[in-house]
């Protein structure tokens, strides 16, 4: 696992009660990938879709027992495939900012290639 692309702090960024799609397309690798933000928040209390490989993809990134995301959100791994079979992985942190307003920034996508 290594760290594919970082992202700045405000780049990838969703706030449930301001954008008018909850859906982007981000290309990686000479591939698409849909990210459907609505899916990442649904796993917020979960920690994303991952549930095994969670507390690996924590140490790999250096994040403590406690640790936020970097921009203060709950931390969220969401595993994601490619338009051509790659698979990966979307860090992001999750922030409920008010009762159901949720605000999602994607940090890094993390993959094997």
């Amino acid at each position: 696992m290594k760290v594919i692309c970082e992202y700045l702090k405000n780049e990838f960024v969703f706030d449930s009660t301001k954008s008018n799609s909850n859906k982007v397309k981000i290309n990686i690798n000479c591939e698409i990938i849909d990210i459907d933000y609505n899916s990442i928040i649904n796993t917020q209390f979960s920690g994303g879709n991952i549930k095994d490989e969670f507390e690996d993809l924590k140490s790999f990134l250096n994040l403590g027992i406690y640790s936020k995301s970097p921009c203060g959100g709950f931390i969220n791994f969401y595993s994601i495939t490619g338009s051509c079979g790659g698979k990966y992985i979307l860090f992001s942190g999750v922030k409920e900012a008010s009762n159901s307003h949720y605000i999602v920034t994607i940090h890094k996508i993390l993959g094997n290639g």
